[in-house]
């Protein structure tokens, strides 16, 4: 069955590669020839152009030549001698005009462009003269083009004319004027066209008489399927007529045909040699494929006998088969458990470590203002000074984690760069101060685009490194314009990084000059959230730095043009510090609904609200809390939840369902250890706020006030 199917698939191979060949080769054969036509009929307009303007230029002489017949006495023979200098220098000036004569009403010579007086000839005989001595009366006659004339005596080279009868009033024959134009004079310029080896070029009259070819001598037969007919278009594409391709044309307002061709073969020259390009790649290709089929033949034989004594040697093969088959099922199981565990650990690891910081930050809050001691309030500070550090660690430990693993939210918008600017200069200009460093802001009034919560933390550890580092001199913050990009650069004066450190300070954990680990100084990873940030934002991060001089980061943003009306920019708020007290009595007169699952979680914060004045109504669930609602009929003036809770509910959706049955929008917030994008677009929704445990009790207090601000106490 194998041997089959790789002989089937090796014929449909071969026939789809002779098939793609095939029709390649045709369709480069037919857009050959439709560009052969293209170019041809280009050609014969060029031709049409060319013999149009030569005629013109002729019949012109013609036409002047009447009009002084028309008014010559021939009793004056001065007169006709100038008007025979005159044919003479026309002539002369043209050329392709081979000579200018006259004939009188009876054929004979009356006027020569070459001599005066001319000698008596009878010229009644000629073609030209017969087509108007033919016609004794009638209107003037238009434009008649003669068959070639050969060289002969007093002709130096061969010509045809084109000539035009002067009749009276009354429309009997007065005189003809007779132009006679070189074909060597088309003949030339053919040539010198560089049209093709076997290019045919050739003029003819309306009749099919040959006035002029090239090359000379080539036996140009006037063409049968491309002659133009009176009703075809101008612009007519050339025609494949027998092993020519041909092109003609009718010369505006004159009785002449144009008319180029080659041979089809000089034509189709390079489509061979590419059709022969092509059928030897299609060869090769056939040819490895053959070898290849040949050789999986082969193997396909030899895996068959392979099998067959496989088979004959052990029969419990195929039990060992499907049980070492299950058991590398099973291990992909096992991996991709293995791969969602690891999806999901950043929630439980950002939830379960958060939740107990939460409580003790409350706690610590509610015990620092019930401290009647000086020494227990410094000694509370510096725990709280130590809290903050692991809540920093962890906040900087997990922002890592959602980095590294892709699903930290973006949100891009547009803004203005000064707010941001002023707002983080205020927050580090205290530090600077104590320092003794000149903290400066250079204004601008640029936009940009970016997600102003991504931005600033990368701005503020910029900053923040910078007053840092430096122990004297200054910060300077300020932006350049790069094309259509705006650079943003933080210049200090500190210590400087060494080159050979340059490429590593984006790494984790990684401190200049702090080989003892002096926590005081942060943990490292600063440089390496601010690095990995601006890759997701697609803000190239550089640095520039000289040992003891300082140092310039940089982060480049897109620049976009002011709005007309400007929109209130999105800034995030600065980073909410628990060194600020919270104001006593700050809710007094609200009610605030808490639902946390966790015992501790709910009195720390029960007694964190009713020491700042608010009435608290605490469950650990949204069916507890909708009960006590119904009950005392009266809506809560703020709802502080948990996201995740028992019994399958979590609180964005118990938060819904409490407001319907409310029939109120009653403000909430969401305070959870959850750092999913989806959570926070849903709270957006469902118009909740969300604050990320652990959060400051300041903070919380500080969001609750705002939401009730003017709310009745009484309500």
């Amino acid at each position: 069955m194998q041997r089959a199917h790789l002989v089937a698939a090796f014929l449909t191979f071969a026939a789809l590669c002779v098939g793609v060949s095939a029709l390649s080769v045709s369709r480069d054969r037919h857009a050959t020839l439709e560009q052969a036509r293209r170019e041809f009929a280009a050609t014969a307009h060029l031709l049409d152009e060319h013999a149009s303007r030569a005629i013109e230029s002729g019949d012109a002489q013609l036409r002047m030549l009447l009009a002084e017949l028309e008014r010559w006495d021939r009793r004056d023979s001065a007169e006709g001698q100038r008007i025979q200098a005159a044919m003479r220098a026309r002539a002369e000036r043209l050329p392709q005009i081979g000579g200018v004569w006259a004939l009188d009403a009876q054929g004979r010579l009356l006027l020569d462009s070459a001599e005066h007086p001319p000698p008596p000839r009878d010229l009644s005989g000629r073609d030209y003269a017969q087509a108007h001595l033919g016609v004794t009366q009638g209107p003037p006659s238009t434009l008649h083009v003669g068959s070639h004339l050969p060289a002969g005596a007093g002709v130096s080279q061969g010509r045809f004319t084109i000539s035009r009868a002067l009749r009276d009033e009354e429309g009997a024959l007065l005189a003809i004027a007779v132009a006679g134009i070189q074909n060597t004079y088309f003949s030339q310029m053919y040539g010198e066209a560089g049209w093709g080896e076997g290019a045919r070029l050739a003029l003819f009259t309306s009749g099919k008489e040959k006035l002029a070819e090239w090359p000379p001598d080539s036996a140009v037969a006037p063409p049968s399927a491309a002659w133009p007919q009176p009703w075809d278009p101008p612009d007519s594409p050339a025609i494949v007529e027998g092993t020519q391709i041909t092109a003609a044309r009718m010369l505006t307002g004159f009785p002449i045909v144009v008319v180029a061709s080659r041979p089809l073969a000089e034509v189709l020259a390079p489509w061979r040699e590419r059709a022969l390009w092509t059928t030897a790649v299609s060869g090769g290709i056939l040819t490895g494929a053959a070898v290849l089929f040949v050789f999986a033949l082969a193997g396909a034989r030899r895996e068959e006998a392979v099998r067959a004594e496989l088979l004959r040697a052990n029969q419990s093969l195929d039990d060992r088969v499907r049980q070492r088959t299950a058991e590398l099922e099973k291990a992909l199981r096992s991996a991709e458990m293995a791969s969602l565990a690891k999806m999901k650990v950043l929630a439980t690891v950002s939830h379960d470590l958060r939740q107990p910081l939460q409580g003790l930050a409350a706690f610590h809050e509610l015990l620092l203002k019930e401290a009647p001691n000086p020494t227990l309030k410094q000694l509370g500070a510096m725990a709280s000074a130590s809290l903050q550090a692991g809540q920093r660690l962890l906040d900087d430990l997990l922002t890592l984690s959602r980095l590294e693993a892709g699903v930290v939210p973006v949100e891009v918008g547009v803004l203005p760069l000064a707010p941001l600017l002023e707002q983080l200069a205020a927050e580090l200009r205290a530090e600077a101060e104590g320092k003794g460093l000149r903290l400066t802001v250079m204004p601008t009034k640029a936009w940009v685009r970016s997600d102003p919560a991504r931005l600033q933390p990368i701005l503020r550890n910029l900053l923040s490194n910078a007053v840092k580092y430096t122990a004297r001199g200054g910060v300077v913050v300020g932006a350049r314009r790069r094309g259509d990009a705006l650079r943003v650069e933080v210049w200090d004066s500190g210590q400087g990084i060494a080159s050979a450190e340059l490429g590593t300070i984006w790494e984790e954990f990684y401190q200049i000059g702090n080989p003892a680990r002096d926590g005081s100084r942060g943990a490292g990873l600063g440089l390496s959230i601010a690095e990995r940030t601006a890759r997701l934002l697609g803000h190239p991060l550089e640095v520039r730095s000289r040992v003891g001089r300082g140092s310039v980061f940089a982060v480049t943003l897109p620049r976009v043009p002011a709005p007309a009306v400007p929109a209130l920019a999105s800034v995030p708020p600065p980073a909410a510090s628990t060194a600020e007290p919270a104001s006593l009595g700050r809710l007094s007169g609200r009610r605030v609904l808490v639902v946390e699952d966790d015992p501790l979680q709910r009195s720390s914060l029960t007694l964190l609200l009713e020491q700042a004045g608010a009435g608290v109504m605490a469950t650990d669930s949204f069916d507890s809390a909708l009960a006590a609602a119904q009950a005392t009929l009266q809506a809560p003036s703020a709802i502080l939840s948990d996201y995740r809770l028992p019994g399958g509910t979590d609180g964005l959706s118990g938060i819904q369902t409490l407001r319907g049955v409310l029939g109120r929008d009653v403000p909430a917030i969401l305070l959870t250890g959850e750092l999913s994008a989806d959570l926070v677009r849903a709270a957006k929704d469902a118009g909740c706020l969300v604050l990320t445990k652990p959060a400051a009790p300041n903070r919380i207090l500080s969001t609750l006030a705002e939401l009730t601000a003017g709310a009745d106490a009484a309500a």
